[in-house]
């Protein structure tokens, strides 16, 4: 698995001048029938024991709008290394674990676990800038001419200011296949601002130049706007 990620990351690194960061993201997706319930739950898992020596920053993410999926909830983890990622998912399987996935049974339904390779990762990281997302699932036949392109458009809105918060892309490791190969987000700190520097930016040249680069190269299955409602440090 080291080797994988380490080689697909050198092949983007030798097209691209973004900014690079190890590590992996796993996403789990759920249809959620009462949030209260499920958070509060979560808030419990995270601050015993076992939640205070989990090795990655943990974020849940309502999502606003998420097109026929049914998931309507999202829990992100935040790995930093190969060891991280594969300890945390190792705890898993600890009786704790098994009580919490009890206690939310009545509220939740899993509907998909995916595991992401860090490509690309830029931005303010600032949680004030990032408190709402613009996710695009998307299958890419070449990563990349894919990480060329999305490098510089990325680095021509940073320039522009119609980057507020991170950015990023991920290629996806495990999960439905079928589904996407890989996603890229853009964090904003407010409903407001997300969709008005989405607007400048897609009514830009550089991002008309960045449509037809990549112009059967992708084809984006979804787009979804997530709002965090929670996050929890490593």
């Amino acid at each position: 698995m080291k080797l994988f990620s380490k080689l697909l990351v050198l092949a983007i690194l030798m097209t691209s001048s973004s900014v690079f960061a190890a590590g992996y993201i796993a996403t789990y997706s759920v249809k959620v029938s009462d949030s209260a319930k499920f958070v509060n739950e979560m808030d419990a898992l995270m601050a015993s024991d076992w939640g205070k020596s989990f090795p990655a920053d943990v974020s849940i993410i309502s999502y606003a709008f998420n097109g026929y999926d049914d998931a309507t909830h999202g829990v992100v983890m935040n790995y930093e290394s190969d060891e991280d990622m594969a300890n945390g998912t190792s705890s898993f399987y600890q009786p704790v674990f098994a009580e919490f996935l009890q206690k939310i049974s009545s509220v939740s339904e899993a509907v998909e676990q995916s595991l992401n390779v860090k490509l690309i990762s830029g931005g303010d990281s600032d949680p004030a800038k990032n408190q709402v997302y613009m996710i695009y699932r998307m299958k890419v036949k070449d990563p990349a001419g894919y990480a060329k392109a999305y490098s510089k458009i990325v680095k021509a809105a940073e320039e522009a200011g119609n980057m507020e918060g991170s950015y990023g892309l991920r290629a996806q490791m495990a999960g439905n296949n079928n589904y996407y190969s890989h996603y890229a987000f853009n964090g904003a700190s407010s409903m407001e601002s997300l969709i008005t520097s989405t607007l400048e930016l897609q009514g830009s040249d550089d991002f008309k130049e960045f449509s037809e680069a990549v112009t059967g190269n992708r084809e984006i299955i979804q787009t979804s706007i997530g709002v965090v409602i929670k996050i929890y440090p490593k």
